[in-house]
């Protein structure tokens, strides 16, 4: 990350609460989306009900991310026949819908309106042979998890039950409604004026949430090996028939809400963000952290069933691993409503900044919003966070400098 996008605000600190829009009526549907989100929904027309709804209820920075999104009618999931090996051909054939970061856009297939079918026919031996490894187990184990009874293991209905019950084994029993929910959480997240601002997004979360690299100690911003990437298609199968996850390009620690949301950073918060408006005591009876940082901006934690999880989300979120920024800009996006709750959390004491840093550190230091005054109390990262913060911002500023001489 650049030094730059270490003192970008989160966008949500600017959040409110949306106002409920109307019910839609089906027979204006396409032109009301048109007008109030800029999406055209003529390529997939169906689509068009159901995605008024997943809107609906969303806050006003979530809705000008989404705004303008592209809806793109596929026939099938991000690799098709093009898919490098039989894992992500299983998960692309399993895929309902997807969000396509580069070109801001929705894609529907063929399995968002008839359910996932597995198209790959019998799959080569060395194929097999290569996704029984990455799953840890042989074939008769396979078709054992899947109760298919003697079918052999290259039996094109192997695969077949993998991608018909794989959604429902990862997603649970979501709508289509809350699938498309899923997707725009993905826009709310990714969709951003620079794509390090959503490199920061999601190294914020990953702090509050206990991703990190395969190969690094910090919390990750989605970059294996410095390219933008989902996680390896082989830890959704293994999550689809309940293995272990497995190694893969990121580590997690701790609990999900979902089986979805065990397969990366970036499907952790898609998954939050469903969750925070489909069943969110449910959210927050899983992680109150992950409920205190996707309703931000989205829903009241005002609520009485949502009250119980405020301090414990809070006190999560200022933990020594959590990144500081993000972690005030949440609170900040909350306000009031999270008192009296978090008040015995509060600390006036001022923040420590190293007298003898290099004047631009100290600089880019005092320019950051590293604390957070809600209701005339302050609330502050810890010392351990700061002093991480401190060593993070110095070693960018002297990172670059080297680079540009």
């Amino acid at each position: 990350m650049s030094v730059r996008v270490m003192i970008v605000v989160v966008a949500l600190a600017a959040c409110a609460p949306a106002p409920r829009v109307p019910a839609i009526d089906p027979a204006t549907c396409a032109a009301t989306l048109r007008a109030r989100y800029a999406i055209d929904t003529a390529p997939a027309p169906a689509i068009c009900a159901p995605l008024a709804l997943a809107l609906a209820p969303l806050g006003p920075v979530a809705i000008e991310r989404i705004r303008g999104l592209a809806i793109v009618r596929g026939g099938r999931g991000r690799c098709g026949d093009a898919c490098p090996d039989l894992a992500a051909a299983l998960m692309s054939d399993a895929t309902l819908a997807y969000y396509r970061t580069s070109a801001h856009a929705l894609v529907v297939t063929d399995a968002t309106f008839a359910g996932p079918r597995w198209r790959g026919g019998a799959p080569a031996p060395a194929a097999l042979r290569a996704y029984l490894d990455g799953l840890g187990i042989d074939g008769p184990a396979l078709v054992a998890r899947l109760g298919l009874g003697a079918l052999a293991p290259g039996d094109p209905r192997v695969f077949d039950a993998i991608v018909t019950r794989g959604p429902h084994a990862l997603l649970g029993d979501a709508s289509l409604v809350d699938l498309l929910r899923h997707e725009l959480g993905h826009a709310v997240e990714l969709h951003q004026a620079d794509l390090t601002d959503a490199a920061t997004a999601i190294h914020g979360w990953s702090s509050a949430t206990g991703w990190r690299d395969t190969d690094g100690p910090g919390p990750t911003d989605g970059n294996v090996g410095g390219v933008y990437a989902n996680e390896q298609p082989i830890v959704a199968s293994r999550l689809v028939l309940g293995l272990p996850r497995g190694a893969g390009s990121y580590l997690q620690r701790g609990p999900t809400p979902t089986g979805y949301a065990r397969f990366d950073p970036i499907e952790d918060f898609a998954e939050a963000f469903r969750l925070v408006h489909q069943d969110p005591v449910a959210l927050g009876e899983r992680s109150p952290v992950r409920l205190v940082i996707a309703a931000a901006g989205e829903v009241s934690l005002r609520a009485p069933a949502l009250r119980r999880f405020v301090l414990p989300g809070v006190t999560a979120l200022l933990a020594d691993g959590v990144d500081p920024l993000y972690a005030m800009a949440i609170l900040r996006a909350h306000g009031d409503a999270l008192l009296p709750a978090i008040a015995p959390l509060a600390d006036p004491r001022p923040l420590v900044i190293p007298a003898d840093l290099d004047p631009e550190v100290r600089g880019l230091l005092h320019e950051a919003d590293l604390v957070a005054v809600i209701g005339g109390l302050q609330f502050r990262p810890s010392d351990a966070a700061i002093a991480a913060y401190v060593a993070r911002v110095n070693d960018e500023v002297m990172e670059l400098r080297e680079f540009n001489r």
